[in-house]
């Protein structure tokens, strides 16, 4: 599978990077990371696959068959990865960003910063994965003749091109957001022009699919006992895809709204301009103690100077704070990063993301314009996706708000 957003912004990113987890490396230029479900499902499957073997081979000592399920393993999630790759080699190919690569417990996550920009772009990045996993598929299954009939090698790669070949025709199916449902999005996108059909009726496929292997997993439960097992990994597969298909909707939605509005919509004109030669502990005493504020912006006649957070006060010792001043502990402007009135939301939220904050100055020819916080950005989301989404407008030429300065 292959998403643009990790998780819904409407959940505030916190991910914070679109790509969380436990770095492994840098394939093709891509960074690649571990999430820790990954470990449990690694597990999982080389336990299965041990199981078979020593079934299946008991004379075989119990180290080597140890060793071959392990190897097994780890040849598997080297083809999800290359699955994945091949995702994101395309999408970079065609000039989008990859932020990376997961590896999760269902497989892997392909982060594209934006969303291709037209039907054949998405078609191109989606079907690269099913073919990649069926050359493999392919590749394995000649690969088994080179060992002897009947040995655990000629098992464990048998084993491999069944599974990448089942790894494809499970991400063909048409239901957002598997390969398969992106590639119905680009055929229905390409048909009518219209992206956010596209994306409702493959997210709807998604939901129905997801259904459907929900109730096949719980059937085979309750009238199949001996295939219990597989009926629960049938309805947690179908699960997973349920709630994906939701979230995928959910973060389509909101990267249109954010891609629509612009950052003077939104932002804050009240913001309280802080003069640098205020002492530290009169901006704690009579300004954070009692009006709550933690991050003030540092500006002289109007220039913007720098910002300040709780982050830097607590860096100064208490004892120094009388003697000290908002410019001693201020972030300074070349240090700031901010944003201008013209800017989308879904630039100004990518640059909290990057810089871990959770606020920016907007800044205009040089003069603080106001304050835009991830708050601001979540309400703004949640406000236009309550009225339909549809709505949203063009904005007026951006005014200039009065900045306090109390």
């Amino acid at each position: 599978m292959e998403q643009t957003l990790d998780r819904s912004v409407a959940k505030s990113r916190k991910s914070t990077s679109l790509i969380n987890g436990i770095p492994i490396g840098r394939f093709l230029g891509i960074d690649v990371r571990l999430d820790p479900s990954w470990f449990v499902v690694f597990a999982l499957i080389t336990f299965t696959l041990h199981s078979s073997l020593w079934f299946g081979h008991p004379d075989v000592p119990g180290w080597q068959v140890l060793v071959a399920a392990l190897v097994g393993s780890v040849l598997f999630f080297a083809s999800i990865l290359a699955h994945e790759l091949s995702h994101s080699v395309i999408a970079k190919g065609i000039g989008l960003e990859v932020r990376g690569i997961t590896l999760f417990l269902f497989g892997g996550v392909s982060g594209l910063k934006s969303e291709p920009r037209k039907a054949p772009e998405e078609a191109a990045i989606a079907i690269v994965g099913p073919v990649t996993s069926v050359v493999l598929g392919a590749l394995f299954l000649l690969l088994q003749f080179i060992f002897p009939a009947g040995s655990v090698g000629r098992d464990v790669v048998g084993w491999l091109g069944f599974i990448n070949l089942m790894l494809a025709a499970f991400n063909l199916l048409p239901g957002f957001p598997l390969d398969g449902g992106r590639l119905l999005r680009a055929a229905i996108w390409g048909m009518t022009g219209d992206v956010g059909k596209a994306t409702r009726v493959a997210a709807t496929s998604g939901t129905v699919i997801a259904v459907l292997l929900i109730t096949l997993g719980l059937l085979e439960i309750l009238f199949i006992p001996a295939a219990m097992l597989g009926g629960l990994w049938l309805a947690f597969i179908g699960w997973f895809l349920l709630t994906a298909s939701r979230q995928s909707r959910a973060s389509y939605d909101a990267r249109r709204v954010l891609e629509t509005l612009r950052v003077d919509q939104v932002m804050r004109t009240d913001c309280v301009e802080l003069s640098p030669d205020e002492p530290l502990d009169h901006l704690v005493e009579r300004r954070i103690l009692r009006s709550g504020p933690r991050c003030y912006v540092v500006a002289r006649a109007g220039l913007l100077e720098g910002l300040i957070t709780l982050r830097e006060i607590r860096d100064v010792p208490r004892e120094s704070w009388h003697v000290s001043t908002v410019g001693d502990a201020m972030v300074p402007v070349e240090r700031v990063r901010a944003v201008s009135p013209t800017d989308t939301l879904l630039k100004a939220l990518d640059l909290m993301q990057e810089a871990e904050v959770n606020q920016l100055p907007v800044v205009s020819d040089g003069r603080l314009a106001g304050m835009i916080t991830r708050e601001d950005v979540l309400r703004a989301i949640s406000i236009h996706l309550e009225l339909g989404g549809d709505g949203v407008e063009e904005p007026a030429a951006p005014t200039r708000g009065q900045l306090s300065s109390r």
